[in-house]
């Protein structure tokens, strides 16, 4: 089994971002999870002032009941309705890679924000579930590990400027791609 560093050990500042808060997760949405390990923060980029909401579930094995599920089925859940989706890549820092996210933006009322995110394991990136079930069963056989995590970043949509909203998310994926390759040593092929 691997043994991460804990999330909470996710420096408080990062790349410009700075955390403001430790968000809390209502228990029965952990109870659902059944994450490892898991991390929510606030975080404020002190220029634009923008504030990005973190979550990262890490689990160190897939083989079990309860598991990271498709944020694109707890939002709508939570009353939030999707607006748009598709598949962006995004730049990896310093290389001329990209890793895939999911792009996702959503509404509830008069708010309106931009979600990113992925499924990482040491094997790369998946964006969809399906994908990331299909390897489980390959790295269980061939690496004996299928330990993942899901990785999410909201960002609220202010001013009317969806892009900049974007923008910021992006960002700060990029920053938070580099430092869950942490817990994922060996392997991360881009899928």
């Amino acid at each position: 089994m691997p043994s991460p560093p804990p999330l909470a050990s996710i420096p408080a500042q990062v790349d410009g971002w700075t955390q403001t808060v430790s968000a809390s997760v209502p228990p029965d949405a952990l109870e659902m999870l059944g994450p490892d390990d898991y991390v929510a923060r606030l975080y404020r980029d002190p220029q634009s002032l923008t504030v990005a909401e973190l979550f990262v579930a890490y689990y160190k094995t897939q083989l079990r009941a309860k598991n990271a599920h498709d944020p694109k089925v707890c939002l709508p859940g939570a009353g939030w309705n999707p607006t748009e989706s598709h598949v962006e890549q995004v730049p990896e820092p310093g290389t001329h890679r990209s890793f895939p996210v999911n792009y996702y933006t959503i509404s509830k009322n008069t708010e309106r924000e931009v979600v990113l995110y992925w499924f990482q394991t040491f094997n790369g990136v998946y964006t969809f579930e399906q994908q990331l079930k299909a390897h489980r069963v390959w790295d269980a056989i061939v690496d004996n590990r299928t330990d993942m995590a899901l990785v999410r970043i909201i960002v609220p949509v202010t001013g009317g400027s969806e892009k900049t909203a974007t923008e910021s998310a992006t960002r700060l994926a990029q920053a938070m791609y580099t430092k869950m390759l942490a817990y994922f040593p060996s392997g991360n092929k881009h899928s």
